[in-house]
């Protein structure tokens, strides 16, 4: 009886089928973690945000009924800048100026390409500010890259406006939202 060395032809097909099955399923899982990448980065903006006009409210406190409302586009520059720690400026003008400031990293107005694109900021954004006395609910919406069921169909803030939607209403919204009391 004679004695087979090496491999045949069927075992090195079995064994590429094996390698590119396994090649296909890495290129799915990258393709995967680069759509969930700009959710993370959304959402880690989206925070950052929201610490800032929260610390800026905070620092602001006597000026609180100022801020509540809704941004849903690039604020103006209000009349009065309020640089600094040394100006001159009313709590609600002090307000205006944050929320001016505020806005424009909301959409993305700070950081421009050079066809002055806006490069920051979030992905069709909104934000609801809700001032009762002294407790301030800060929401913040923004268009999400793939659809998924809304998780939180209570938050009116953005509620079936055309951006957030694909197929059914809110299938794109992303919303964070904070809840906190300034003393």
């Amino acid at each position: 009886m004679r004695r087979n060395n090496g491999f045949t032809m069927i075992e090195v097909l079995v064994a590429m089928i094996i390698i590119s099955v396994g090649l296909l399923g890495i290129a799915g899982l990258v393709v995967e973690s680069r759509k969930n990448i700009v959710e993370v980065q959304q959402r880690s903006t989206a925070l950052q945000l929201a610490e800032d006009l929260l610390a800026r409210i905070n620092a602001n406190n006597s000026g609180l009924t100022s801020y509540n409302g809704t941004i849903t586009a690039t604020p103006v520059q209000p009349g009065t800048l309020c640089n600094g720690a040394n100006s001159n400026c009313t709590p609600a003008q002090t307000a205006a100026f944050d929320l001016w400031q505020w806005g424009s990293a909301l959409y993305g107005n700070e950081v421009q390409t050079a066809a002055n694109n806006n490069a920051g900021g979030l992905i069709s954004p909104l934000a609801c500010i809700n001032i009762n006395n002294t407790d301030v609910t800060l929401t913040i919406v923004w268009r999400g890259k793939f659809t998924r069921p809304d998780t939180r169909p209570a938050v009116t803030c953005g509620d079936a406006d055309t951006d957030y939607r694909s197929t059914v209403d809110n299938d794109l919204r992303r919303v964070m939202v904070i809840e906190t009391t300034i003393s």
